[in-house]
């Protein structure tokens, strides 16, 4: 059985759904609030205003390395769910998803922040340690987003916070087949190690 890679926090903050929907739906509003601080401007270049199919360049700093990203929105529910799938300029949507949804609470509004990465490994022992590891990775990416969210709210930090170390379902239901992306990675995986260690042909 394969799985894709991914995590997912959420807490509970005290404010309404509505001032919370109007920060995490505008991706201009996405560097004060990515927890890596990989994220330094968004650009909105069609489909204005957002929506189902909108296309955002996002300027990105990470490791020393700039780049620019161009992000497709996939799930499109005001003012429950966002999501958005990142991309290149020539081809816009075509790696991991993120997502931020909304649920009203007693006392505020639990929001999840979560991803799902396009790469699918098997769940058997040695694979599911990678499954924790990446997991445990961008759940800590992600909890200071809900810090940096409730301080733009000017709200106390979140609550009863929840983490998990899998992928949600709705995201992943939005890319290919488990099964078939990592027989595609077993696949190109081994054809690589094949070319990287066969014994060259004597002349």
């Amino acid at each position: 059985m394969f799985r894709y890679l991914g995590a997912s926090v959420s807490g509970l903050i005290a404010a309404p759904i509505e001032a919370i929907w109007e920060l995490v739906s505008d991706p201009s509003c996405h560097p004060q609030l990515a927890g890596s601080g990989e994220v330094r401007s968004v650009e909105l270049v069609d489909h204005q205003p957002m929506g189902l199919g909108s296309v955002f360049h996002s300027q990105q700093h990470m490791r020393g390395l700039s780049y620019v990203t161009a992000n497709r929105t996939v799930i499109w529910e005001p003012p429950f769910r966002f999501a958005w799938r990142v991309g290149f300029r020539f081809a816009p949507g075509v790696a991991q998803i993120w997502m931020f949804s909304l649920t009203p609470e007693a006392g505020g509004t639990r929001v999840e922040n979560a991803v799902a990465l396009p790469y699918a490994l098997p769940t058997f022992f040695p694979f599911h340690v990678a499954h924790d590891e990446v997991g445990r990775r961008e759940v800590a990416v992600m909890l200071p987003t809900l810090d940096n969210l409730a301080q733009l709210l000017g709200v106390l930090a979140p609550t009863a916070i929840r983490s998990s170390e899998r992928a949600p379902a709705v995201l992943t239901a939005l890319l290919p087949s488990p099964l078939l992306q990592g027989a595609l990675m077993v696949g190109g995986g081994a054809t690589l190690l094949y070319t990287l260690v066969r014994p060259r042909r004597q002349r």
